[in-house]
């Protein structure tokens, strides 16, 4: 029989981690300036409540179906880890606008944001240069190509040793293009991703030792530390700066308050830290405060992320003046720089209104999947689990998550939903 702590283990991490950065911001040492307060706290313990539920249903649907075998996983792995070798070159080159065969120049380009953080976020943003590889060859190689992290964390244990050495060898090299670019996004993504699939690999049956529960705390101690250390680097060597500066923190009228008590109990070789963490983890929820003051414009389904808003302009669909995010600039918020959260994403298509019902059924397929990686030991689901937890683990800063999987989830959704959430077959 499966443990009943393990029902619903990942859904209390998030939700707890989403309340922590809520609580941040409310008492943050900044003066927020918006009268939106009450109404965003409302919207966001409705939305973490109907995730919870919703993710109840989902383990519950789940368990009332008989278990399965899903066959495996040796072939998909294979193929991944081949399609990926051929292809990443590609992948890179889509990236940083280059040619596949121009290996010396990426990695020189990428130098640049590794010796200069600062000078690698500025060429990030830079949209003067062309793309080099078609949209579409980019598109299709993605559908197999995003998956290939969380594939390789998931079978690391099942691995051989030239899977591991080849898997090791990427992730160095994706690494280097995170650090080259000088963003904390994609390393912190790739730290969530393993930690994720350590849990969904677990047994449900079991029980956990307590060597086991005191590795497992390391591990996620040593990549909390890990990642604080990433991140207060990347954003200090950003501002050129060990100095506090406080009105480097300001975001649009809403400034730091220097007579805080936080800040005068804080060491003061603390507060930079302390701040910055306060501007990554909580401008999102600022400016969704802001959106409330905007009418609602339904952008068709495609405003809920910005690769879903360049496909939607390739085929002809202007959508992005439409979205809360786009509208924000009028208030000084860039769209592309500052964060936004992921309320006021999805709620360009859905509205602010209806948000508690998405994250009911985000919680309703990430319990199935949960539970069905579980019982069954599907690959397919533990995807979709990984996926949508690190959906939801980013939510107080916005969507990117889902651009950095887009096109593999769009694919793999859509079956795992029919053949696996439905139980039809395809």
């Amino acid at each position: 029989m499966i443990k009943s702590e393990i029902k619903y283990q990942p859904i209390k991490y998030i939700v707890a981690f989403n309340i922590f950065t809520l609580i941040l911001f409310v008492t943050a040492p900044i003066v927020w300036a918006t009268d939106n307060l009450f109404i965003l706290c409302s919207l966001f313990l409705a939305c973490q409540f109907a995730l919870f539920i919703g993710f109840k249903f989902g383990v519950e649907k789940c368990l009332r179906r008989p278990q399965r075998d899903y066959g495996s996983v040796e072939k998909y792995k294979k193929f991944i880890f081949v399609f990926y070798c051929c292809t990443f070159l590609i992948k890179y080159a889509y990236l940083l606008r280059f040619y596949p065969y121009q290996i010396g120049e990426m990695i020189n380009f990428l130098m640049i944001g590794i010796a200069s953080p600062q000078l690698g976020y500025q060429m990030s943003l830079d949209a003067s240069r062309g793309f080099t590889i078609p949209w579409s060859v980019f598109a299709l190689i993605s559908i197999v190509n995003q998956i290939f992290f969380i594939v390789g964390f998931l079978t690391w244990k099942s691995n051989t040793k030239l899977y591991k050495v080849l898997f090791a060898v990427f992730l160095a090299i994706e690494l280097f293009y995170w650090f080259g670019r000088g963003t904390n996004f994609g390393v912190i993504n790739l730290l969530t991703t393993m930690l994720f699939a350590i849990l969904v690999n677990q047994s449900a049956f079991k029980k956990v030792s307590l060597g086991q529960k005191l590795k497992q705390t390391i591990i996620i101690a040593g990549v909390a530390i890990f990642s604080l250390s990433i991140f207060t680097y990347n954003l200090v060597q950003r501002s050129g700066t060990n100095e506090i500066d406080y009105s480097e923190f300001r975001l649009g009228r809403s400034v730091v308050n220097e007579q805080s008590e936080i800040l005068r109990i804080i060491p003061d070789a603390i507060i930079p830290t302390y701040l910055y963490g306060i501007s990554y983890l909580c401008q999102g929820y600022y400016h969704t405060c802001l959106a409330f003051n905007l009418d609602f414009e339904f952008s068709y389904f495609f405003g809920n992320n910005p690769e879903s808003i360049s496909i939607a302009e390739i085929i002809g669909i202007d959508v992005a003046d439409r979205t809360y995010v786009e509208r924000l600039s009028g208030f000084g918020v860039d769209p592309r720089i500052n964060w936004h959260s992921i309320y006021t994403w999805l709620a360009s298509d859905f509205s602010f209104l209806l948000l508690p019902l998405v994250f009911l059924a985000f919680g309703m397929f990430m319990g199935y999947a949960w539970m069905s990686s579980k019982l069954n030991n599907d690959l397919l689901s533990k995807i979709i689990f990984i996926a949508l937890a690190n959906i939801l683990f980013f939510s107080f800063a916005n969507n990117n998550y889902l651009v950095s999987i887009f096109y593999s989830f769009s694919f793999l959704f859509v079956y795992w939903f029919f053949r696996r959430f439905i139980g039809i077959k395809l």
